[in-house]
């Protein structure tokens, strides 16, 4: 157990402890090249979001290009006060075992976080549910903060599964072992088939669980959910990153952790795709990259979201990072009815021209004008904090997103490239900042 006294000495050596309201970005562990400073810009990037720690997701423990990955991102922190810690990929690698020897490794360096009154090193997975005699076996033998995601619904099907219908059947065998509970599902919509919003009742569910039972709970954060490698998927990502946000900041979870910084396989990432992590899998490349689908405009939306869940305030209390107006424009390059390769769910898809934009408190006056194919679709007026909305009618052509004042504009966001009537599908969103 670690004593007051020792705390002390770690938190001298710059460790980093979970602050209340802690926000954590879900960093896939692939191949970093080491000859360049793409780490190092990484973990740059990530604080001047506003993150407090990467959530390392680690599928293959053993492998020299992880094991070096990992090096390199915790050599990157040193001298900050940015956290790491891993979560254990227990659908990719079961053997929880080797996970920890690779966590023991780091599990002292002043840079891993930390969390709870004791102050132990944090884990987290994605899954383990089957695991749960291994999981104890670990927690009876480690002095950690664990906090794993045992959702064991199916992958698309959103807050359908017992884990959030009865999660006290679900989890209950789990309490003496967590210190808290992640869920991983419930950041997007299920894949109905049709339109449908992300909710948070899935999340209600466990969070007054987890409470009862004395644990923390962490919501996920994200933006969309779209595949296509060896399968297809699409879950809605229109207006699911603000809706995800308002949802938050309502209900306002010990933990956040966004999904992705970097998963382009599933394009919900938010931060930079090294090229050298797809040598394995080039086709991701081809409907997400940097280049051509950048989505580092929805970073100014998240530094606000961040601040004000540290502080407990609302959608509508949302400030802009620099206190003039702040927002992004996103949309898909191509119709939904595209008809080379339209994902698994492609039904669920609407053709909207979608924003959020954050108003400073005191702005009186300013409206939000949409136009596609050089047809203006809405003006509405916008209030103070988060605006939001996908709007409908989305045509071939430029799309722009104008924040008004009078006759004048305030900021604009024209498409980069147009939207087509192309074949190829392609459900990944073209992000494009105001300014």
């Amino acid at each position: 157990m670690r004593t007051p006294m020792k705390i002390a000495a770690m938190m001298a050596l710059n460790v980093s402890f979970a602050n209340a309201k802690s926000v954590f970005a879900h960093y896939m562990i692939g191949t970093v090249d080491g000859s360049t400073d793409h780490a190092q810009q990484d973990i740059e990037g990530a604080i001047a979001v506003g993150f407090d720690a990467f959530a390392m997701n680690i599928g293959a423990p053993t492998a020299d290009w992880a094991k070096s990955t990992v090096e390199q991102l915790f050599a990157a922190a040193e001298g900050t006060n940015f956290g790491l810690f891993f979560s254990f990929d227990m659908l990719q690698y079961s053997n929880l075992g080797d996970h920890i020897t690779l966590f023991n490794q780091y599990r002292d360096h002043p840079n891993y976080f930390h969390a709870g009154s004791d102050g132990f090193p944090v884990v987290s997975s994605y899954g383990g549910y089957a695991e749960a005699s291994d999981w104890a076996s670990f927690k009876a033998s480690s002095d950690i903060y664990l906090i794993p995601n045992l959702d064991d619904s199916a992958p698309g099907s959103g807050e359908g599964g017992p884990y959030y219908t009865d999660p006290a059947g679900q989890l209950g065998a789990f309490n003496d072992i967590v210190d808290g509970y992640f869920s991983w599902e419930s950041a997007w919509p299920a894949s109905t088939g049709g339109p449908t919003h992300v909710s948070s009742a899935g999340d209600e569910a466990v969070m007054e669980f987890a409470h009862n039972a004395g644990k923390d709970y962490m919501m996920g954060l994200s933006s969309l959910q779209y595949k296509d490698m060896s399968d297809t998927w699409y879950r809605i990502g229109e207006a699911n990153l603000p809706q995800r946000m308002e949802q938050i900041l309502s209900l306002q979870p010990e933990f956040t952790e966004l999904i992705t910084w970097n998963d382009g396989g599933e394009s919900h990432y938010i931060g930079n795709l090294w090229e050298e992590g797809y040598d394995t899998a080039p086709e991701i490349l081809e409907y997400a990259n940097m280049a051509d689908w950048p989505h580092d405009a929805w970073q100014p939306l998240i530094t606000s979201f961040i601040a004000a869940y540290r502080d407990g305030k609302t959608a509508d209390q949302m400030a802009p990072p620099s206190g003039d107006p702040i927002g992004a424009m996103w949309y898909r390059g191509m119709l939904k009815s595209c008809s080379d390769n339209p994902p698994n769910n492609a039904d669920s898809a609407i053709d909207t021209v979608n924003y959020a934009i954050v108003i400073p408190a005191d702005s009186t006056g300013l409206k939000i004008q949409v136009s596609s194919g050089g047809t203006v679709l809405t003006t509405a007026d916008a209030h103070a904090g988060l605006n939001y909305a996908a709007v409908p009618g989305m045509v071939v052509g430029p799309q722009k997103v104008e924040l008004l004042n009078g006759d004048g504009t305030v900021l604009t966001a024209n498409s980069v490239l147009d939207v087509t009537a192309a074949s190829k599908c392609n459900f990944n969103f073209n992000v494009v900042a105001l300014s």
